[in-house]
């Protein structure tokens, strides 16, 4: 099979806005900041512990052979990420894919690989939940692609490659691995996609399907792919940008006013007041 070949427009680097969190999540933390005050608990302390934070957003887009779809991974109104799906004739056959790659300076997760063929060619890893997603991976090819099938001019024989392919059967709830820079620091994410093979020999035989994407607001620091719980992650509107916190309400056992709890909101304070 021929090596892929993809035409790229070329992508102009444009000037990102600071990294910070949204505005909605900023007034929950002044509230809790309050909160936090009434209880005679540092706001500097809350501030702190607040730092550290995962923001989820899920979300259900399909690919389209007629455009690409992009990922502003953190809602700044800037793509960061874009999913392709390619198509292309040749002497000894045709290919439909589906491609993922960064925008600008940022990278998806994949390596070089070499085909039965002989040649080398570089493809997006479909990494497993609770993959390990940080500054030792692996995020130095630039375009690598997720999936092809390769149809024969003649007959109706085909294959497929890549890593997002599952010999021929597609995958399910696998991640790709997102390194992105805001304001010159690297951050890292996933986004959460499946991917069906139609072997009809259409535009769309590739579809690949986003159902979530996350990323850590700390410079450098690791995330954990598929996680979307804990008392550090929260659920952001992928159209509204509002945010809210997954972790409970409740605390489990009547206990002092402690940041975590202070961090669930008023409900919280109040069921820790009625101990």
């Amino acid at each position: 099979m021929k090596r892929l070949r993809r035409k790229l427009m070329p992508i102009a680097p444009r000037s990102r806005k600071t990294f910070k969190i949204s505005d909605s999540l900023n007034r929950q933390l002044n509230t809790y900041a309050q909160m936090a005050g009434a209880a005679g608990v540092s706001v500097l302390a809350l501030a702190f512990s607040s730092e550290a934070e995962v923001v989820y957003t899920e979300t259900y887009r399909v690919t389209q052979s007629s455009f690409p779809l992009y990922i502003d991974l953190n809602h700044d109104g800037f793509n960061d990420f874009r999913l392709h799906a390619t198509y292309y004739a040749g002497s000894s056959g045709f290919e439909v894919g589906l491609d993922a790659f960064g925008v600008a300076n940022n990278r998806v997760s994949g390596r070089r690989f070499r085909s039965s063929g002989g040649y080398f060619f570089s493809a997006a890893s479909a990494l497993q939940a609770g993959a390990l997603i940080g500054p030792k991976g692996n995020f130095s090819v630039r375009f690598p692609f997720m999936a092809v099938e390769h149809f024969s001019r003649i007959g109706s024989q085909y294959s497929d490659l890549g890593p997002w392919a599952g010999k021929g059967r597609g995958v399910k709830n696998r991640y790709l691995g997102l390194k992105f820079v805001v304001h010159g620091e690297v951050h890292y994410g996933w986004a959460r996609l499946s991917v069906t093979l139609g072997h009809q020999r259409q535009l769309d035989d590739v579809i690949g399907t986003l159902t979530g994407y996350a990323y850590e607001t700390v410079p450098d620091k690791p995330i954990i792919a598929g996680r979307i719980t804990g008392p550090d992650v929260i659920m952001m509107h992928p159209e509204t940008g509002e945010t809210r916190p997954l972790a409970p309400l409740v605390a489990p056992a009547p206990a002092p006013a402690t940041l975590g709890l202070l961090a669930k909101g008023a409900l919280a304070l109040d069921l820790w007041r009625r101990e």
